[in-house]
């Protein structure tokens, strides 16, 4: 069959051959230079076992563009089924780390700059790909954003056969440490830690332990979009059951009211449009007079960049991580 414009996912079972358009939050496209010159797309087959939504959407990019991706939609089709040709968007940023990956220098620009490109080459094909990427990429509203994520990591993280793959993270205990701890140097006195976007809990008993190496006691509280994934932390972290529950961090005010006196936010929770948001919500409904705000960017932008965005002053940085704080009612403490 040719190629047509789809709305939702092929099954698995059909799919045979994948092509991604990227993109970077901030809404600009790459492409992958070959030697020749031109520019191609990370492209490339399911393996036998991939689901393709899960598996392959994270190798390709990786393996042939060196591109990480965060979230993932198919657009388009073509072929029939158990022969499929998805085309699907992809969400990231150039890649890292220390899983295997391309090195190569990719070349950005605007999805129209791109399409051009293509069209000009006499690749008219490839350039109402990218241009029907784009539609699918730029009408994306919040709802079908936080459905999306949900449909694609949730079941990703609760296959994770370790605590760091259920935390989305490819490496193990000391590989994470590294990757995370540098939250903890946001943390410089006794109190409770909320962690929004807290998957299976990993992050909430790593910053109890990582604090109390450091002579501080940290009482831990999280929330999660997943009902599947606040379940898992339940039952992995029964201690602290209680204090983990389902919400999406834009909005989440804690079923008692509490503030806490830390606050992490990650911002890869939400839609780069609403990171500001996300940010003034935790300021004024979650974090306590005298508390502070630590928030990350587990991407290419640190975090200090979204503090700054939101007019907020930056009290400190370390890694990923940046913090402001939230001054005490006055005459607190005298």
């Amino acid at each position: 069959m040719a190629y047509r414009l789809i709305d939702g996912d092929p099954d698995p079972a059909d799919v045979r051959h994948l092509t991604f358009v990227p993109f970077r939050a901030d809404g600009s496209c790459v492409a992958v230079p070959t030697e020749s010159g031109k520019l191609t797309l990370p492209a490339g087959v399911v393996e036998p076992g991939e689901h393709y939504l899960i598996d392959s959407s994270l190798r390709i990019p990786l393996m042939t563009a060196g591109f990480r991706f965060q979230r993932v939609t198919p657009f388009a089709v073509d072929g029939k089924a158990g022969d499929l040709h998805v085309y699907a968007w992809i969400e990231g940023d150039r890649y890292r780390g220390a899983r295997p990956h391309r090195a190569v220098e990719l070349r950005t620009m605007m999805a129209d700059e791109l399409g051009g490109w293509f069209a000009a080459a006499g690749d008219t094909f490839t350039a109402r790909v990218v241009t029907d990427a784009a539609r699918s990429y730029g009408t994306e509203d919040d709802e079908r954003y936080y459905a999306n994520n949900l449909r694609l990591l949730e079941p990703a993280y609760l296959r994770g056969s370790t605590a760091q793959e259920g935390s989305g993270f490819g490496g193990g205990p000391q590989r994470w440490r590294e990757e995370r701890e540098s939250i903890v140097d946001g943390i410089h006195k006794d109190g409770t830690f909320l962690d929004l976007g807290c998957a299976i809990g990993l992050l909430m008993e790593s910053v109890r332990q990582w604090a109390g190496e450091r002579g501080l006691l940290i009482e831990p509280y999280g929330v999660d979009i997943g009902a599947g994934l606040v379940d898992l932390a339940r039952r992995r972290l029964p201690q602290w059951a209680d204090r983990i529950e389902v919400g999406n961090a834009i909005d989440y005010v804690p079923s008692d009211g509490r503030r806490f006196t830390f606050v992490h936010a990650l911002v890869d929770c939400v839609p780069e449009r609403r990171r500001r948001d996300l940010i003034r919500h935790a300021i004024e409904h979650l974090v306590e007079p005298g508390g502070r705000l630590l928030v990350s960017h587990y991407g290419g932008t640190p975090g200090r960049e979204y503090l700054q965005r939101s007019g907020l002053a930056m009290a400190g940085e370390s890694h990923r991580t940046a913090w402001t704080d939230v001054p005490a009612p006055a005459g607190a403490g005298h």
